[in-house]
């Protein structure tokens, strides 16, 4: 039976599946793939599966923020996902990172609401220690500027307050932020599967970057970008 907003059913995808935000950035990751085939394209959800260097693989996006994640996630576990790891973007909280360095999140703070849906807020959203040893291992191979450490995530990107919280999360060595990673994490730990996480550093609140930055960085984005996709990728040739 098909998943609802995936359209896609158990056995359509492999156990090794990566997870974006964003459509474009599917087909990103599937340049680098081989056997490529589209199986699933609804509701703006996209899905492929290939094979990365003898490794099968299946890559789908899940849109902006918990819900839609939690949503794409759920589904994917339905379908037969096993390990997941999400290559993403956020923002840095540190002055010495540069836009376009990558970030693997050892653990999130959970400032957004959508995983008490499934879990009281003291629930830990962490990693998996295989899938976390994977990246690093991965990123230290690539040799590109990478950092690791706790990371936190949010509900409200236009938010008025949303920087005044950045700043207060910083005062307390969180490194990074993103809007999907607590829901990957509690989810993959609730349902017995296994997860990851790394963003390339895009706005730095301590270097106090605006909205309209985005646009300005778009170079170092992509050259970020395309750095934690190959780096997703060897990790799941790790696992």
């Amino acid at each position: 039976m098909l998943v609802p907003h995936l359209r896609i059913k158990k056995g359509d995808i492999n156990r090794k599946v990566i997870i974006v935000g964003d459509p474009a950035r599917v087909l990103k990751i599937t340049k680098h793939l081989k056997n490529v085939k589209k199986i699933g394209d609804n509701r703006g959800f996209i899905t492929y599966n290939g094979d990365y260097e003898g490794v099968k693989l299946s890559v789908c996006n899940s849109g902006i923020g918990g819900p839609s994640a939690g949503i794409v996630i759920e589904e994917l576990i339905k379908c037969g996902a096993e390990i997941i790891i999400r290559a993403g973007s956020g923002g840095v909280l540190r002055k010495e990172i540069n836009t376009g360095d990558i970030i693997i999140s050892t653990g999130v703070c959970k400032e957004e609401k959508s995983t008490q849906g499934y879990v009281p807020p003291e629930f830990a959203a962490v990693p998996d220690f295989n899938v976390l040893k994977a990246l690093i291992e991965s990123a230290e191979e690539s040799g590109n500027k990478y950092y690791h450490g706790v990371t936190m995530c949010c509900d409200s990107f236009y938010a008025e307050n949303h920087k005044e919280k950045m700043k207060d999360w910083m005062k307390l060595n969180v490194i990074g932020s993103d809007m999907e990673s607590s829901m990957l994490f509690t989810l993959a730990q609730i349902r017995g599967v296994k997860a990851g996480f790394l963003f390339y550093a895009g706005l730095n609140v301590a270097r106090n970057d605006v909205h309209a930055d985005i646009i300005k960085q778009e170079k170092l984005r992509v050259k970020g970008e395309e750095n934690a996709i190959i780096i997703a990728l060897n990790a799941m040739k790790k696992l």
